[in-house]
């Protein structure tokens, strides 16, 4: 196999420009009293080493942000599972050759663009939308901006769910539930003592599939509320330290840094839950 090492260069290649000189620049700025950059006056004799701005990355405004980002995604993943395991595992037991259509009619709206999916979902939610016109159906969550980010990274990320719970579900030895019904024991009792608990890498794996997306987005809070900072959730934060009128790349940078070592450490616990990659399609 070490004849075929060469082939992943260009992949090695790619991820050091595309992600290792960004994270450079993350720990860079993060210690640093530079606020903007640019590559045309920016001087390294301009460099001055600084941890000042820590307190304005971790103010208030940051914590208020984390809490409301960390509610809204843990709820938003609580949702998930509730719909996405059952249609998992009903998806599982399917007998039927059209087993694959339905996981396909899932599969379909992660094809088309993310932003058209929020923006469409945003406007159902409107006064004057396609179901009010057509079917006289009135969905308005125009007052309740929370329950609407809710309702749209619940209805966005619910795939993210399905399917790592269905791979493991449809991995899963079905004579180890034969023999427990031989036993005795009931289709309940089988399903909370074996499937659950055997399926449980596959939650675990959607789980964080969900919450970190959630969490850390900046899209569906952006849409969803129109930008209103009322409801700014942390990449909207992140966001405006970069693209204000009085950018500061270095409160910027700290935050994203906090969030990369929260993403790394959730992607670290997914290896020590499933070590076989069992939660993979």
């Amino acid at each position: 196999m070490k004849k075929y090492n060469k082939l992943a260069i260009p992949y090695v290649v790619w991820m050091l420009v595309l992600t290792g000189i960004p994270i450079i620049l993350m720990l860079f700025f993060s210690v640093s009293n530079t606020e903007s950059f640019s590559t045309y006056t920016f001087k390294f004799a301009d460099f001055a080493f600084s941890l000042t701005h820590g307190s304005i990355a971790f103010s208030g405004v940051f914590f208020k942000a984390f809490l409301r980002s960390f509610g809204y995604a843990l709820i938003a993943t609580i949702c998930t599972f509730l719909i996405g395991y059952p249609i998992a595992y009903i998806i599982s037991r399917m007998q039927s050759k059209y087993k694959f259509i339905i996981l396909l009619i899932f599969i379909l709206p992660m094809w088309t663009n993310m932003l058209l999916r929020i923006q469409t979902l945003n406007n159902l939610f409107k006064p004057n939308s396609f179901l009010s016109n057509t079917f006289g159906i009135s969905i308005d969550l125009t007052e309740y901006k929370s329950l609407k980010i809710i309702l749209v990274m619940t209805i966005v990320y619910l795939p993210f769910m399905i399917f790592p719970c269905y791979t493991v579900l449809e991995k899963m030895d079905r004579t180890l539930l034969e023999a427990s019904q031989d036993l005795g024991a009931s289709k309940v009792k089988s399903f909370f003592k074996i499937t659950f608990p055997l399926s449980i890498k596959g939650a675990f794996s959607g789980f964080i599939m969900v919450f970190l997306p959630c969490a850390m987005g900046f899209t569906i809070p952006q849409i969803v509320t129109d930008g209103d900072p009322n409801y700014a959730m942390l990449g909207q934060l992140i966001e405006r330290q970069f693209m204000s009128s009085s950018p500061a790349y270095n409160v910027g940078s700290l935050m994203s840094l906090f969030i990369l070592i929260f993403t790394l450490g959730s992607i670290y616990l997914i290896g020590k839950v499933d070590k076989e990659g069992e939660t993979l399609l």
